[in-house]
């Protein structure tokens, strides 16, 4: 059986399982995130949206049940904010074929907004979102309600041995860059554990990429980040999403709409900002390390996968400086 008969055959029992109908046409791969696929499903019964999960990801031991606890978090949140969670089966959202896990969910006709199409408005609302997030309770899910422990130290040292063996001349500036990257690091691993006394759950990755917009009102997607998280952490990390520009540069506007947003749905931000700014390395390093993990083959890859991971290295480093060139200026 060809690659092609192969995502055919998936497609289908998908939809027989969700009772979808008969596809009309092939399912239309679209663009976005690096991490997973998104397939466009046109059927007898209406338009869908399919995540087929990377399997990579799933194969780690937390993976399944972070998804699932996600969509347990979007789902409570759907009465309160703009979300849209995944059609479930049985009560379950995630499913799975084979190896292959997905998720389906109802097509949405909005829009993401490039950076330089943000207005205040567009930040004010979604400092609106963020603060019903975060009002919200969700004492009652069965899932864990604080940050856990971190993770194993990620090995700094090893990726730059791995980038000497290999004589990866693309990746050498990450060399240049390790005692920063370790700072970094420490800085963060610093700053989480102070927070970790007060958390709510909430997106986590609310950028404008996981933001659909129809007729000029949000909507909340791709909420497999979320989980538990300081509130001042996850508010600075969300309004310079919304706030600065291309150069990385904090637009005031935006960034006042924002707060105002925020204190305008009952937000509140009496917490230290130093610490929560520190936290805010934490993700970058993450997505540096997975980056760099795909670039040195040090994870199943095709070429196509470890040249646009090599990429990722170089952007993550430069999003990492600009972070730390910012922090100043926000505690001014």
């Amino acid at each position: 059986m060809t690659t092609t008969e192969n995502a055919s055959t998936l497609f289908k029992t998908i939809s027989r399982r969700f009772k979808l109908g008969e596809l009309l046409t092939d399912p239309d791969p679209l663009s976005g995130g690096l991490l997973h696929k998104m397939f466009l499903l046109q059927t007898t019964t209406g338009t869908y949206a399919i995540k087929l999960l990377n399997p990579i990801i799933l194969s780690r031991p937390t993976a399944r049940q972070n998804f699932i606890d996600s969509e347990r978090i979007v789902t409570a949140l759907a009465g309160e904010v703009s979300a849209l969670p995944a059609l479930t089966i049985n009560g379950s959202a995630l499913h799975q074929i084979g190896t292959q896990y997905y998720l389906v969910f109802p097509w949405v006709d909005g829009l993401t907004l490039p950076i330089d199409q943000v207005t205040p408005n567009h930040a004010e609302l979604i400092g609106e979102q963020l603060a019903q997030i975060h009002t919200a309770d969700l004492s009652s899910l069965p899932i864990q309600q604080t940050a856990a422990s971190p993770e194993s130290p990620v090995p700094w040292d090893t990726f730059a041995e791995k980038i000497r063996q290999q004589g990866h001349t693309l990746l050498e500036p990450y060399w240049t860059d390790l005692k920063r990257i370790k700072r970094w690091d420490n800085e963060a691993s610093s700053a989480l554990k102070q927070l970790r006394g007060t958390s709510v759950l909430s997106h986590r990755d609310l950028d404008a990429k996981n933001v659909l917009w129809k007729s000029g009102a949000p909507i909340l997607i791709d909420w497999e980040s979320a989980g538990p998280i300081h509130p001042m952490h996850d508010f600075l990390e969300t309004i310079l999403y919304w706030s600065l520009d291309e150069q990385n540069h904090v637009r005031r506007d935006h960034f006042e709409a924002f707060v105002k947003g925020y204190h305008a749905a009952g937000g509140r931000l009496d917490y230290p900002l130093e610490p929560a700014l520190s936290a805010g390395y934490a993700s970058k390093l993450g997505w540096l390390a997975y980056s760099l993990s795909k670039a040195l083959h040090l994870e199943p890859v095709t070429e196509k996968e470890q040249q646009v991971a090599v990429q990722q290295v170089h952007e993550t480093l430069k999003a990492l400086k600009d972070y730390e060139a910012l922090c100043p200026i926000i505690l001014e």
